[in-house]
């Protein structure tokens, strides 16, 4: 079955109340392997719930035996189910974050026999990067499709297509407000550092990036094919981190660089500069068109267009233990009330009231 019922979710966070928005029937539909704490599916369903509305998981895609072997009679399987509940189970809203496998034909059976509105919130780029490029129709079978850059925005905008709209990504607090002792701290202890996963380019900029007695660190999977020596000493844990081990590095370091791929992220930055900022991190990333539509620069955020900016902006801020703090609590406090997956959500009811297309009892 591609379902999933846990209820439960960490404490803490500050949440908006949902103040004049009825309870309504969400149902979630996800990959399992995406479906991870902190990781921004997850962070969708906490948000959600946060907010009083009843949220079950449906997956699009489920790593088992059948799926395996038997792939494409079980995405025919998967999107009839999928349809089926969405028609017989009473459900206001189908929130589909990326949504690979989900077919246009189920989306139009979904609006003609049920009242329950379809939103796709897809993360990467719709033309084809990471992932195959999505369908037209697909998209517009959608009553609400948003992508998460305004680039994409303004492309589709000009195909034609009339419910296409961007909203930056998001997080949910509470994922990230465990704190550690200095003790579980001290073996990710470093002046700057880098999460994420290997791509030549970034081995091309971060080769010789600090000056000598900055302790710089590398924390991702595929490290291990970096050929400069000099990157290579700086590589620690070669593999995705999990929720806590991430958590620690944020806290652990003085500075977090980003370098983003480019074909993912072209006018707003990736999802890991939200969550990372509602961690209390100090974020240099590389400059994007809309950022400052997002986060202030300079205030919250500081950004750089080449890697000698990159170095003066690290060299500053090492030696400004108070410009660093103040830019971090400036922009945790920006993540936390614009940018949590319980506004995302939001948003999400705004636009399709806007639309003329409420979901629920709006």
């Amino acid at each position: 079955m591609g379902l999933h019922r846990q209820h439960r979710r960490p404490r803490g966070g500050n949440r908006p109340d949902g103040a004049g928005r009825a309870p309504m029937k969400v149902l979630f539909c996800t990959n399992d392997q995406s479906f991870q704490p902190s990781n921004e599916p997850y962070g969708f369903y906490l948000g959600i719930q946060s907010l009083g509305h009843e949220v079950e998981v449906f997956y699009y895609r489920k790593k088992s035996f059948f799926y395996s072997n038997f792939r494409k009679p079980w995405v025919r399987w998967m999107n009839n189910r999928l349809a089926e509940k969405c028609v017989r189970e009473g459900f206001d809203l189908l929130l589909v974050h990326r949504g690979g496998y989900v077919a246009e034909e189920t989306l139009e059976r979904i609006r003609r026999e049920s009242p329950c509105r379809t939103v796709c919130f897809f993360p990467d780029n719709p033309f084809g990067a990471y992932t195959p490029p999505l369908p037209f129709g697909l998209i517009g079978a959608y009553d609400l499709f948003v992508t998460k850059d305004t680039y994409f925005e303004e492309e589709f905008r000009l195909y034609g297509f009339d419910n296409v709209a961007a909203l930056p990504h998001a997080y949910d607090p509470s994922e990230f407000e465990t704190r550690f002792t200095d003790e579980e701290l001290a073996p990710f202890r470093a002046d700057v550092a880098f999460i994420g996963g290997y791509h030549p380019f970034r081995e091309r900029i971060f080769s010789g990036l600090t000056d000598e007695g900055v302790a710089f660190r590398i924390w991702g999977p595929r490290w291990a094919q970096a050929t400069d020596p000099w990157i290579r000493e700086r590589v620690h844990m070669q593999r995705a981190l999990d929720r806590d081990e991430k958590l620690k590095v944020l806290q652990a370091s003085k500075i977090l660089i980003n370098l983003q791929h480019g074909a993912g992220a072209l006018y707003w930055p990736d999802d890991k500069v939200a969550q990372y900022m509602g961690a209390g991190a100090l974020m240099i990333v590389n400059h994007k068109r809309d950022i400052g539509r997002i986060f202030e620069l300079e205030e919250e955020i500081l950004t750089y267009r080449s890697r000698e900016e990159l170095q003066g902006l690290i060299r500053r801020y090492l030696a400004d233990e108070p410009g660093r703090a103040g830019i971090a609590r400036r922009g945790q406090a920006r993540a936390r009330r614009d940018h949590t997956t319980a506004v995302r959500f939001g948003q999400i009811l705004d636009l399709l009231r806007e639309r003329g297309l409420p979901a629920g009892g709006e």
